[in-house]
């Protein structure tokens, strides 16, 4: 009896059996445990996946850029004093140092502002112009990628420009200010997801009217003249962006 007892005993914990005991099945709560688990995860690795591919424009995406642009433009200056209208085509060089800001509204656009002091030099040589350019920069992203882009952009604002001649006999101070109208479009190299460059081919053009100006020290009424400063022409930029 007691030989039989253990042989039912063992035979029940599988000692001496050649069939493994059965493993207890899993309950509806620990499958359903193991499946959350598993999607939890999923769910992890997609959104890494998404933050290590996030593209270079995106909503609520904040864009700082400061670099140097160098431009050439073309030059019309027309002035009307006592009934005597004279115009004379010139040419000029510019170097700049724009500063641009950019808030994502949306994946393919952004708006910003512009900001861009420089100089200005034409053929007479003069001694200091100083130009300052402020305007509204809309920007398109053609191609938005996670570290390159293709943009377009527009600029639309104001130039101001003060400009300085000395020469003997003759020191004159005038400044003009007025409407800028401008094109650009460039791509983006990314190093990191916060670090890139940014070179851009501009077109740019202001109408400035006379607004304020001086001969040997004394102040004269801009009303005595009408006078009128335009400029066309192109520059290239590079700049340094950050995104935040």
């Amino acid at each position: 009896m007691r030989k039989l007892g253990f042989l039912r005993l063992h035979q029940r914990l599988g000692i001496g059996s050649s069939v493994p005991p059965r493993p207890e099945p899993k309950t509806v709560l620990a499958e359903l445990r193991d499946m959350n688990i598993r999607i939890t995860s999923l769910a992890v690795s997609i959104g890494i996946m998404s933050s290590l591919n996030a593209q270079v424009n995106e909503k609520g995406a904040v864009h700082l850029a400061a670099g140097i642009a160098v431009g050439g433009h073309a030059t019309r200056y027309e002035q009307s004093f006592l009934g005597v209208v004279q115009t004379t085509n010139d040419g000029a060089a510019t170097t700049t140092l724009p500063i641009e800001f950019g808030y994502g509204l949306g994946g393919r656009f952004s708006l910003g502002l512009l900001l861009e002091p420089g100089l200005y030099l034409d053929s007479v040589e003069s001694e200091s112009n100083t130009l300052t350019t402020f305007a509204i920069q809309p920007r398109f992203y053609l191609v938005n990628g996670d570290r390159f882009t293709w943009m377009a952009s527009m600029q639309l604002g104001s130039t101001r420009l003060k400009y300085d001649v000395s020469e003997p006999g003759n020191v004159s101070s005038a400044v003009y200010r007025g409407a800028h109208f401008g094109l650009s479009s460039g791509v983006g190299f990314y190093f990191t997801d916060r670090i890139g460059l940014n070179v851009q081919l501009r077109y740019m053009a202001t109408t400035m009217p006379l607004r304020d100006w001086s001969w040997n020290g004394t102040s004269l009424d801009p009303d005595l003249i009408d006078a009128k400063l335009s400029t066309s022409g192109l520059a290239v930029q590079a700049s340094l962006a950050f995104k935040f």
